[in-house]
């Protein structure tokens, strides 16, 4: 049930506001450092800018902001269609307001907010949403969905290969490799699902020098064709680590550079941190499928390799413009209606003829009907989930002729979603 809070007020935040939003923000992700601290390192170029919105609440008897966020405008990869999306960061909700239901009211104001934007035509119409979330259950019950799982495997350099192509690995320098790494990127992003089409925010954030953090490049023939963003540190027994924020290889022979490079680091760190998506081939090159400085087996006898992050969510938003949208693949055509309920939008329905590798609302029902609530229909959509596992399980249910379960299956089968952006 959506909820209102009589007396809190929501708006865009403005510059006069920046004091009361670093503060909130301080109390609520980093209490033990200063305002100016925040300031400095979050908010050092305003409040507000290009694809970026900051929102503020406040009490309307007292004027006291009582909570923020920032609404980001993004553009996420889906089989080779990047869709327009809203990204939501930084929720903060005052200490002594907090159990009050605030965070919950910014919420679905926010989505109610995005809903709108492509009803009234005061704004382009928003398919999807996507969060980092502070607690899955909690964005779960407004309509979120898991969709952002994290692979982290944590080796011994000795273990990663030793191949020959990691000679070809250089130190970026920004004045010779800055164009050709968002190029890279971009080549890769275009062919995996939920990677952004990032946009300067983005980069900033990623590029931003910090104490430990280092660039690595891959080149054949002056081509810039991978690189590698490393964060060092160090254990309590003052070991040093290497921890992997991200990294692109376009092709087989970057890949393999990138791990050699890892590999020479042998004689200097103790443990790789490499994070990565569950489809990468690995754990599957390693001389040794063995967590680093681990004592706790499995079944007694096998050792422990890596852990799954839980990561992202997404909520899809507006139903039309995100079937629209979203490449399916070929196949007989047929013509599905979903009946989805949703806890924050209202309950819609929605029929789609599944034709020509695209999806098409129409105005008919038909008598084959999934019932899902917005969470599962978004994993189906993002290929997180497959729709014949969610039946079996009974989280949607189905009527009508079971082959047409099984088409669109078909139609929305998808390496699920990961991204390297966290905001």
């Amino acid at each position: 049930m959506v909820i209102d809070l009589p007396g809190i007020t929501l708006r865009p935040a403005q510059d006069a506001d920046l004091d009361q939003v670093v503060s909130l923000e301080r109390l609520c992700f980093a209490p033990t450092q200063s305002d100016a601290d925040i300031q400095q390192a979050w908010f050092s170029q305003g409040l507000n800018r290009p694809g970026r919105q900051q929102m503020l609440a406040l009490d309307a008897a007292s004027g006291e902001a009582i909570g923020t966020y920032a609404q980001l405008d993004l553009q996420i990869f889906l089989e080779g269609q990047d869709l327009p999306a809203k990204g939501i960061a930084g929720l903060a909700v005052a200490p002594h307001r907090r159990g009050q239901r605030v965070a919950r009211f910014l919420i679905e104001q926010s989505l109610k907010a995005f809903q709108a934007a492509g009803q009234q035509g005061n704004g382009s119409p928003v398919p999807l949403v996507m969060l980092y979330p502070f607690r899955h259950a909690f964005y779960r019950r407004l309509g979120w969905a898991w969709v952002g799982r994290v692979h982290q495997y944590a080796v011994t350099p000795g273990s990663i290969p030793a191949y020959p192509e990691r000679h070809n690995v250089v130190p970026y320098q920004a004045e010779t490799h800055e164009q050709a790494l968002y190029d890279t990127y971009l080549r890769s992003a275009s062919r995996h699902n939920g990677w952004l089409r990032r946009q300067v925010l983005q980069w900033e954030m990623r590029l931003r020098p910090e104490p430990g953090k280092v660039i690595y490049c891959y080149e054949e023939a002056g081509k810039l064709l991978g690189y590698v963003i490393l964060q060092f540190g160090q254990t309590g027994d003052h070991c040093t680590t290497v921890n992997i924020q991200e990294w692109v290889a376009v092709n087989i022979d970057a890949y393999r550079g990138i791990l050699g490079f890892l590999s020479s680091l042998r004689d200097q760190v103790s443990t790789i941190f490499w994070n990565t998506y569950p489809e990468d081939p690995f754990p599957h090159l390693l001389e040794e499928q063995r967590q680093a400085h681990t004592h706790t087996p499995l079944f007694s006898i096998v050792p422990p390799f890596g852990q799954i992050g839980g990561g992202f969510m997404w909520r899809l938003v507006d139903l039309a413009a995100a079937f629209r949208l979203r490449p399916v693949h070929a196949g007989p055509p047929f013509i599905l209606t979903f009946q989805v309920r949703d806890p924050v939008l209202g309950n819609q329905t929605i029929t789609a003829n599944f034709t020509a590798g695209r999806m098409h609302p129409v105005s008919q029902p038909v008598p084959a009907v999934v019932t899902t609530s917005i969470e599962h229909l978004t994993e189906m959509f993002c290929g997180m989930r497959r729709p014949t596992e969610l039946l079996w399980t009974r989280e949607i249910e189905f009527e009508g002729d079971r082959a047409l379960l099984q088409r669109l299956e078909a139609a929305w089968q998808c390496i699920s979603p990961f991204c390297w952006d966290v905001f």
